[in-house]
């Protein structure tokens, strides 16, 4: 599992990118019931929690290649 520090670091020490990209209805009705509390209140913290999502999924989708 991704750790919120390991987010944390990244976020502080790389480049970010910004994009816009549109979901499934279905996912991001998902995203918004699994975020932190704050995801609605703090753009910065939903971004992190998107971060932490998809760093969790590239790494299981890694392990079975």
């Amino acid at each position: 599992m991704v750790s919120k520090k390991e987010v944390d670091e990244m976020w502080k020490l790389q480049k970010k990118s910004r994009m816009n990209i549109s979901l499934p209805e279905e996912i991001a009705d998902w995203l918004d019931d699994n975020a932190s509390a704050n995801w609605k209140l703090d753009k910065g913290a939903r971004s992190k929690e998107v971060t932490k999502i998809l760093l969790e999924a590239k790494r299981k989708s890694e392990e079975l290649i």
